[in-house]
């Protein structure tokens, strides 16, 4: 994702998603190297969709 070319909005929302999946990584007590990358990207997906920006 370019950040530059998102407006601002977008990029807030983009950051309250990412700080949501590190919320629930920490929550899991888990860490970002022991997610793949599909399971993150799932999990952003997820998190990005209910922010309500």
């Amino acid at each position: 994702m370019n950040a530059e070319i998102l407006n601002k909005q977008e990029q807030e929302r983009v950051i309250a998603a990412l700080n949501e999946c590190y919320r629930r990584l920490e929550a899991a007590e888990l860490t970002p190297q022991e997610i793949s990358q599909e399971g993150f990207s799932l999990m952003f997906a997820s998190a990005y969709k209910m922010i309500d920006c």
